[in-house]
């Protein structure tokens, strides 16, 4: 009896980016099992070896982190939230001006077309942002190596800058060694909220609806009452094992010697995002009480699961981070269109 496909390829994807985490955490780098995880995916990947996980562990990892992110929520943090909205016009002002100085920085400097310039410079999701340049005429291609260098550069970089500047060790994550068990009916809650918040995520095709909806109802929940679980720490390592691999087979089919000046195009406008996420940072928190790694990463041009994933490993302002990812996402989801047709007006 033959193995089928999705196992012969996912089994030694995952097994190699337990490996990568295994060996970075022996190493002392921060956040082991997901910059492991990607490096050795990533390194499998370019190195042609046919390893990828199989959509089913795709579409898992995205309702996971959202319930997990939702358990961050209590009544007491939803209502600190509000007294942190001077917070949010500044991340809005910096969502609007990246596709306008992006564009400037990828057609004056790399030759990009303005279609493509303009969406590989908003930090919106990978998959919404390159269907719609695509749409648009732009070149997919590039499209989807620089939101993808984007991401892993900003998932590598991000907890080595939060170790150095802070002096805080991401790891595993904020939970106790010997934490509680979860209870029969602390799991059939999350367990729905994560099923059920992906089906209405899926038929009503909400942007990242499958993460999105579950954490919404697990942070419904939590805020309620209705359980105050917090994820079990070899939970959050899987994730992190998972996300690290599905980010790193995002080098598949890319030869570097063909895309290396694109790549190099792309690390200087990431590194760019990245000083700037780290000045506002510095500048908000002067008025703010959220400590400046929480404001790091709700700047932070990462993804909503990669940087939830950093937020727990950290334990700092989980709620915030995702607060501020999931508005940056959903604004820019909505906002391409009518940013990319004010853009064309633009010489």
């Amino acid at each position: 009896m033959s193995t089928p496909p999705a196992l012969r390829r996912g089994a030694p994807c995952l097994a190699a980016g337990l490996a990568g985490g295994a060996v970075f955490g022996l190493l002392g780098l921060p956040l082991p099992w997901m910059l492991g995880a990607l490096c050795a995916s990533a390194a499998a990947s370019i190195g042609g070896f046919d390893w990828a996980l199989p959509a089913s562990a795709r579409n898992l990892a995205r309702p996971v982190i959202g319930v997990l992110a939702g358990s961050a929520f209590t009544a007491e943090i939803a209502g600190g939230l509000l007294h942190h909205w001077q917070v949010m016009p500044v991340l809005l002002a910096f969502l609007l001006a990246t596709p306008f100085l992006g564009r400037a920085f990828f057609v004056r400097l790399c030759g990009f077309d303005r279609v493509t310039a303009f969406f590989a410079s908003t930090m919106g999701g990978l998959s919404e942002l390159t269907l719609l340049g695509g749409h648009h005429g732009g070149d997919m291609r590039r499209l989807v190596l620089v939101h993808a260098v984007r991401v892993i550069a900003v998932v590598f970089l991000v907890p080595f800058a939060v170790r150095f500047l802070f002096d805080l060790d991401p790891s595993v994550g904020p939970m106790p060694v010997h934490a509680p068990a979860l209870a029969a009916a602390d799991w059939l809650i999350l367990i729905a909220c994560g099923v059920l918040g992906t089906a209405i995520g899926w038929k009503m095709r909400i942007p990242s609806g499958a993460m999105i909806v579950p954490l919404l109802l697990s942070a419904a929940c939590h805020i309620a009452g209705l359980t105050v679980a917090a994820p079990p720490g070899w939970l959050v390592a899987g994730m992190q094992v998972l996300i690290g691999c599905i980010v790193g087979a995002r080098f598949a089919g890319i030869r570097l010697r063909d895309f290396h000046l694109t790549i190099l195009q792309s690390l200087a406008w990431t590194a760019l995002l990245l000083i700037a996420a780290l000045m506002l940072a510095f500048m908000v928190s002067g008025f703010v009480e959220v400590p400046r790694e929480a404001l790091l990463l709700a700047f932070a041009p990462g993804g909503i699961a990669e940087m939830t994933t950093v937020a727990f490993a950290i334990g700092t302002d989980v709620a915030f981070v995702v607060t501020c990812h999931v508005l940056r996402v959903t604004f820019l989801v909505l906002a391409a269109p009518w940013l990319f047709r004010l853009g064309l007006t633009r010489p």
